[in-house]
């Protein structure tokens, strides 16, 4: 199968400007943990977007499409997508870089490796990711507009982005002066939503989800900073704790049944309060904990993605290891 890869960062996201470290840092060992996936298995032509600074770094074996600053990336991407069967885009969901993707390439008629535009439509808004949740009931953290209630909450208050990717544009207030502080420095407020700050243990998921039913891969721990201007920053994850994944699973399952148009790998953040698990958002897309996997559990998640076209895939781990992944 020919299958052309687009990770957004080190493609051409910043070709006009220095390529942001820790995002380029974490999009490359995405990029670069699915080429070789994809390559283990001798049996794809894989091509790649790649901004040209980024080239000479790619494994052999690789058809490399260099995208230039000048260049209209999407007409590239367009131009690209009519030589290959199937496509994996990987994007943020912000500004609806991720969404735009897979419509395009739905409108090609090419297969996509992710999940469907309509799926990236629900989950990249975190209010109406709220909404399902709320609705079926999947637990989750209480969340309004911003503009809507911009009131303290007293055990702590968390402001983020609604179409935010992991914790791009995601504060944490201890406090009423910095609370304030913050609320002045925003602009568009109706494009924010506000939280209670649940203290807990920061875990994910990494899913395959196919048509209305999930496979738990692992549960890992995210390791999260608070910078000095109250924005959070993820440094690092622990791939495959050694937990108990009954109820992981099960909040999975009701996922997959709230989101029926979820496919493909899917990675979910949950914050650990106690005994409860409050899901806190869901990214349609790979995350940094796939960059793990293959060691922590000696499994192909692009080949079992591969295997999904033709209706599942039956994940088999040879490994049970814990592997830390740097992100900074």
């Amino acid at each position: 199968m020919k299958i052309l890869i687009f990770e957004y960062i080190n493609g051409v996201g910043f070709a006009d400007t220095d390529l942001p470290p820790s995002l380029a840092r974490e999009g490359w060992l995405m990029l670069t943990a699915v080429l070789h996936d994809l390559l283990a298995s001798g049996e794809h032509e894989i091509s790649v977007l790649l901004d040209k600074r980024c080239a000479a770094d790619v494994p052999h074996g690789i058809n490399i499409i260099t995208v230039l600053p000048q260049d209209d990336v999407l007409a590239v991407f367009t131009e690209a997508l009519q030589h290959c069967d199937a496509v994996l885009p990987i994007a943020p969901e912000t500004e609806q870089i991720l969404w735009t993707l897979c419509t395009t390439v739905e409108q090609a008629g090419k297969k996509l490796l992710s999940s469907s535009s309509s799926a990236v439509a629900k989950t990249a808004d975190k209010m109406e990711t709220f909404r399902v949740l709320s609705a079926h009931p999947i637990p989750t953290v209480p969340s309004h507009r911003l503009d809507k209630y911009p009131h303290f909450h007293e055990q702590g208050t968390v402001i983020k982005a609604r179409d935010g990717a992991g914790c791009e544009n995601c504060f944490v207030c201890y406090n009423e002066d910095d609370f304030e502080r913050l609320l002045v420095s925003l602009h568009n407020p109706e494009h924010y939503l506000i939280q209670p700050f649940i203290s807990g243990v920061a875990l994910s998921l990494s899913v395959l989800f196919n048509q209305g039913t999930a496979q738990l891969l692992c549960v890992n721990r995210q390791f999260i900073s608070i910078l000095e201007n109250q924005r959070l920053k993820l440094t690092g994850c622990e791939v495959n704790c050694h937990v108990d994944k009954t109820p992981f699973q099960a909040i999975v399952a009701q996922i997959a049944q709230a989101f029926p148009d979820l496919w493909g790998y899917v990675g979910i953040d949950l914050i650990k309060h106690n005994d409860q698990l409050f899901v806190v958002e869901i990214n349609p897309r790979l995350t940094s904990s796939y960059t793990g996997i293959h060691d922590a559990l000696g499994l192909n998640v692009m080949e079992l993605v591969v295997q999904l076209l033709g209706g599942d895939a039956h994940p088999m781990p040879t490994k049970n290891q814990t592997i830390r992944v740097q992100l900074t």
